[in-house]
C-alpha cells in the first residue's frame, strides 16, 4: 500500500529520515512536485530526486532517481517535468539554465542547484552560468566536465 499524506511537506519529510538528509528544495505545480534530497550532508553531496503526486486531495511518494532529468506528469500525456540539478561552483548564489528558449534563473543552497521546469514534452536542459561573487560566469560544458572527472580519476590512479 502506498503512503498517503494530507500535505507535501508531510510526504516530503517521510521520504527520508531526517537525522540522515537534508531536503534542498521542493517545487510544486498542482497536483505535482518533485524534491531534491542530499542524502549525504555531512559529506560531499549525494543527490537524489524524489517526485510526488496528489490524488483526491492526498500526497503520495512516486518515482525517484540519483539523476535528473525528464518525468512524465501523466499517464496519457507526452508532457512532463524537466530537472537539472547538481554541485554549483564555490561562492555561486545563483544558477541560469536553458531549455528549448525557457530560460530560468534559481538560487543555489548550500552549494547545490535545483532548476524544474513543468509542463514540457521531454527534452535536455542545458546549465548556462552561474553568478559567482556577484557576477555571471559560464558554466562548464559535460565535455569540460567529463575532462575534469577523468583527470581526477587518473591522478588518484598515479597516471
Amino acid at each position: 500500500m502506498i503512503a498517503e499524506f494530507a500535505t507535501l511537506d508531510e510526504a516530503v519529510r517521510a521520504s527520508f529520515p531526517r537525522d540522515s538528509c537534508r531536503v534542498v528544495a521542493v517545487h510544486e505545480h498542482g497536483d505535482a512536485a518533485v524534491a531534491l534530497f542530499d542524502t549525504r550532508p555531512s559529506a560531499e553531496p549525494y543527490l537524489y530526486e524524489v517526485h510526488y503526486q496528489r490524488e483526491n486531495g492526498r500526497w503520495s511518494e512516486g518515482s525517484s532517481s540519483n539523476g535528473a532529468g525528464w518525468q512524465r506528469l501523466k499517464p496519457d500525456s507526452d508532457l512532463g517535468v524537466v530537472t537539472a540539478w547538481g554541485e554549483a561552483p564555490a561562492g555561486a548564489d545563483q544558477v541560469r539554465a536553458e531549455l528549448e528558449g525557457h530560460v530560468l534563473e534559481e538560487a543555489v543552497v548550500s552549494g547545490v542547484y535545483f532548476v524544474v521546469w513543468w509542463d514540457l514534452p521531454a527534452a535536455d536542459p542545458q546549465v548556462s552560468a552561474f553568478r559567482v561573487n556577484g557576477e555571471w560566469v559560464r558554466a562548464p560544458t559535460m565535455r569540460e566536465l567529463f575532462q575534469a572527472q577523468r583527470a581526477t580519476w587518473l591522478r588518484s590512479r598515479g597516471s
